[in-house]
């Protein structure tokens, strides 16, 4: 529980974002935060993915017939069996290792995140179809609110460019329809310019 309570120091990094506002552009600061937060979510949905690996692993030692998860899966994909034996129905003896696992589990967030969804690692059980049913939600939702600032950041940065030229055709137009001389015309240009 008090392992737990660590994750909301995560929280930080919104102060930490806030920060680097001073040093970096806003569009910057506030990309950089999206992705620290795109990452952070990636992370914890691993680490959820690998629980219900774990939980799975657990009930199939008590009952043989529940089919395979992802975990075992990946298990005998890698000939790195768990070892079921009656001494060891409480806690899981053999499989992978838990670096194996985690890049695995964030694999398949990161790639189901990303509306990739290559297939290699997929939902069997039950479980596992709901979790992915909900990660697919607070993708989209993230994925939406990611996009949704990069437009407004990107429309942002190219504002002040459409002004000038707007400014600039403006001005044009005024010596044009004015009939200003050439000479004034061009020092009007030039200061408009510089």
């Amino acid at each position: 529980m008090m392992s737990a309570l660590k994750v909301v120091r995560l929280l930080r990094l919104g102060r930490v974002a806030r920060k680097l506002d001073n040093y970096l552009e806003y569009g910057a600061a506030t990309l950089l935060l999206l992705l620290c937060a795109y990452v952070l979510v990636a992370h914890w949905m691993a680490c959820i993915w690998y629980t219900i690996g774990e939980h799975e692993v657990k009930q199939r030692m008590m009952d043989p017939f529940i089919p395979d998860g992802w975990l075992l899966r990946l298990s005998n994909d890698l000939k790195s069996p768990f070892n079921f034996t009656a001494s060891s129905r409480t806690r899981i003896v053999g499989g992978p290792d838990k670096s194996s696992c985690y890049i695995s589990a964030l694999y398949f967030t990161m790639s189901c995140m990303s509306t990739v969804g290559f297939g290699n690692i997929a939902s069997n059980t039950t479980y596992e179809k709901l979790f992915g049913v909900g990660m697919m939600i607070i993708s989209a939702l993230l994925y939406a609110a990611i996009f949704g600032h990069m437009t407004t950041i990107i429309q942002q940065m190219t504002s002040a460019t459409v002004r000038y030229h707007e400014m600039i055709t403006n001005v044009r137009e005024f010596i044009k329809l004015q009939e200003v001389p050439r000479e004034l015309a061009e020092r009007v240009m030039d200061y408009v310019v510089s």
